[in-house]
């Protein structure tokens, strides 16, 4: 009898777990999407290239939602890169007695974009929000050997898979990332 009761239960879990997914959270009739050309509301123009590149990389290697033309699509995301600073992050105060003046160590990119998804079938947002990244960097060194964890992961260097290349577009890159990352995640726990 104990035994009946084990397989049932067994069984539900079974079946229930069977019909979770990524695409089980995505309303069962968007199968695609389409990504509008970004806007910049900033000077920094490389940024929403980025972003937008990043974004087209997600989808095809996450396999989530088929990239398709806006008029083949069953929905659309809508993307506004809305700031860009890029600023003095951490300074060295032991060049005071020599050079009279702090020494910028290191910099800080901060981007932030307002990003709208849209059902084209049922005509309604699905979501309306706000997503940022950052990511910073010694302009002196190359981001991959700088001894610095950039984008706060706690991998340093060539244990980071992510930290190379010239330091101010790499950390554009990285910061990007994060703010792709953000849009998939939300995108697959939307519903």
């Amino acid at each position: 009898m104990k035994f009946k009761y084990i397989l049932t239960l067994f069984i539900f879990i079974l079946i229930g777990c069977s019909f979770y997914s990524f695409k089980g959270s995505i309303p069962a009739h968007i199968k695609s999407v389409h990504v509008s050309p970004i806007k910049n509301n900033t000077i920094e123009s490389s940024a929403s290239d980025i972003i937008k590149t990043e974004l087209q990389k997600a989808f095809i290697n996450e396999n989530i939602l088929k990239l398709l033309p806006v008029e083949n699509s069953d929905s659309r995301l809508d993307l506004t890169v809305t700031s860009f600073t890029d600023k003095p992050y951490s300074y060295n105060v032991e060049d005071i007695s020599t050079t009279g003046y702090e020494v910028v160590d290191l910099y800080r990119v901060d981007i932030k974009a307002k990003v709208k998804w849209h059902d084209l079938k049922n005509d309604i947002v699905l979501f309306d929000q706000n997503f940022s990244g950052w990511a910073s960097y010694d302009p002196q060194n190359d981001i991959g050997s700088d001894g610095i964890d950039n984008d706060n992961d706690s991998f340093i260097d060539d244990k980071d898979d992510d930290e190379f290349g010239a330091p101010r577009e790499s950390a554009i890159k990285i910061a990007s990332r994060q703010i792709t990352e953000s849009i998939i995640s939300n995108i697959i726990s939307t519903w």
